[in-house]
């Protein structure tokens, strides 16, 4: 779940200068809540009249300290034969951890994002660097705290008796659209996409052992390198609260209070739960979702939908496997997908 997805749209101009405008922020409508000497700050995207809508996609992203939109000015020199000379293209990268197209999102519902605790919504440039309160709030229940703050000020002050208050997890994010719909009954339905049931220590193992499956590793390398888990995990809960000591980029801190076995709070949920995986998804494995509907079968609970989506990675998307095919984003077929079966459950 340590894949953030990032995305590069290319925006041409014509002119010869940048100008740091608001690219995506002026898109949106922004909001803050304050509590316990604390800032929540949440920003909404309506296509068409907010008052129409059937209700709300509160969309929770994965990991990681990126803005929702990060822009970075490129110049390049292409040749141009018909010219007989380089010309120059500047252009601006568009990385982005919204994944839908704003422009054909559905008109029957409000996007609802929210911030990590001091990232900005936008930034131009680079060198962007989160602040250290970032860190220490990058925690599962601040997160939790955060998304269900915001559900409570949707439902009692933005709109008029929303049918529906959808939760959409992608990746991290499913971990906190777990919780989330184990403290908030204001939650109607829950998209659990692309995340697994184990604790993800487990899936670092699983995917060791996919590595000798593959070929790819010995026997005696893979019980090296699941020792060296095993090692961290356990140096990881010896030092809880540290903020210096890092694995695999994010502080111990982070580890000790983000990491639960999400099935266990998937279990306890009443409102309809729909879980969507790619079959090509590297960042997490398969294996690690199908313990979801096994353990819904086995405990008798009927209220889970679990999808497959067998050409999709990660991102929803189709990578490339030659130079003849191109990568092709599908979040559009999966939100489709998922709000029709909101529709009816």
């Amino acid at each position: 779940m340590k894949i953030i997805l990032s995305l590069v749209v290319c925006l041409i101009f014509i002119n010869e200068s940048f100008s740091q405008k608001k690219y995506f922020e002026n898109k949106f409508e922004h909001y803050s809540i304050i509590k316990n000497k604390d800032t929540i700050n949440f920003h909404t995207y309506s296509n068409g009249e907010v008052a129409s809508k059937k209700g709300v996609l509160l969309y929770i992203q994965g990991s990681g300290n990126d803005p929702f939109y990060k822009i970075i000015r490129q110049v390049d020199t292409i040749s141009n034969p018909k010219k007989g000379k380089p010309e120059i293209k500047k252009y601006l990268e568009v990385h982005k951890t919204i994944p839908f197209d704003l422009a054909n999102f559905p008109k029957d519902y409000l996007l609802v994002t929210i911030s990590k605790k001091d990232i900005p919504f936008e930034i131009f440039g680079n060198d962007f660097i989160a602040p250290n309160s970032f860190y220490i709030n990058d925690t599962l229940d601040y997160r939790v705290w955060q998304a269900s703050e915001v559900v409570n000020y949707l439902s009692d002050n933005l709109l008029k008796k929303p049918t529906k208050i959808i939760a959409f997890g992608h990746s991290e994010g499913t971990e906190v659209v777990a919780k989330l719909g184990t403290i908030n009954d204001r939650v109607s339905n829950i998209g659990y996409f692309a995340g697994g049931g184990n604790a993800q220590y487990y899936d670092f193992i699983l995917d060791v052992r996919k590595y000798v499956q593959r070929g790819e590793m010995t026997e005696e390398e893979s019980i090296i390198e699941i020792e060296k888990i095993f090692t961290e995990v356990k140096d990881i809960y010896k030092h809880p609260k540290s903020l210096t000591k890092k694995w695999l980029g994010h502080p111990y801190r982070k580890w000790s209070s983000s990491v639960e076995p999400s099935i266990d709070n998937l279990l306890k949920i009443t409102v309809p739960i729909y879980v969507a995986h790619g079959a090509k998804d590297t960042a997490v494995p398969i294996e690690s979702a199908y313990l979801i509907p096994i353990e819904f079968i086995r405990k008798g609970k009927n209220n889970l939908t679990f999808k497959v989506y067998p050409n999709l990675d990660h991102s929803f998307s189709i990578m490339p496997e030659s130079k003849n095919e191109i990568y092709e984003e599908k979040w559009d077929v999966v939100l489709k997908d998922f709000l029709e079966w909101c529709e009816a459950n």
